[in-house]
């Protein structure tokens, strides 16, 4: 298919409502990628999802750990798939959503950290504090206020690979945006705002492969420009 009749395609899709929509562009996305050679593709979901969860089961996550999902997740998980397709390793199910976001359950003031003035700044003193800290049970108790604090409202969702998770924004003015962490928790290793919400991330990462987009290291290793 050339150029022009891919991006009519496109523009067709486009059109649709979310959950079609993206459904469509990974299906699509699959077909151009069908050796699976974009990073993360073959690991696990190769562009296909899980069944989508029931609403109720969403809504009882959300009522456990005091947050609102942002509304395009939600439909994600509830129309689309309970986990699947989506960027680098794809997007986990609820099941290990519950699992690996611990840290909303310990509620904390602040700010989430994308809202800081100087997000490396503000980081640098969480881990300096961090580093200080003694081997006794106050300060245990202290260590995990600050992880709650530097991880404040910030989901995650789905991984990089290695230490490095993909993060919805779930609380304050950037809510419904998406960054990166490194779970280490490294004075170095700043999170990385991507300036997208959930819906154009997640559909401009399938509509990038499809326009071949992407930069082949080898024929079994692509990455996905600007990613």
């Amino acid at each position: 298919m050339d150029l022009k009749n891919i991006k009519d395609r496109l523009e067709k899709i486009e059109k649709k409502d979310f959950p079609e929509r993206v459904k469509l562009l990974a299906e699509l996305a699959g077909k151009y990628d069908s050796h699976y050679a974009v990073h993360g593709a073959g690991w696990y979901y190769k562009y296909k999802f899980n069944p989508p969860a029931k609403a109720d089961e969403v809504r009882a996550f959300e009522k456990d750990y005091d947050i609102k999902l942002p509304e395009t997740f939600f439909r994600y998980l509830t129309e689309v798939g309970n986990g699947g397709a989506g960027v680098d390793y794809g997007i986990c199910p609820l099941e290990r959503i519950r699992k690996g976001n611990k840290h909303l359950l310990n509620k904390t003031g602040g700010k989430v950290i994308f809202e800081y003035e100087n997000i490396r700044e503000q980081w640098e003193k969480f881990v300096e504090e961090m580093d200080s800290l003694q081997d006794s049970k106050e300060d245990d108790i202290r260590y995990e206020n600050i992880v709650s604090e530097m991880l404040k409202g910030l989901l995650v969702v789905g991984t990089n690979g290695c230490t490095y998770d993909h993060v919805i924004v779930c609380e304050g003015k950037y809510k419904g945006m998406m960054g990166m962490i490194d779970c280490n928790l490294e004075d170095y290793s700043v999170p990385l705002f991507y300036n997208l919400d959930f819906e154009n991330w997640i559909c401009g990462h399938f509509r990038k492969i499809i326009l071949g987009d992407v930069t082949k290291r080898s024929e079994s290793f692509w990455t996905v420009n600007g990613e």
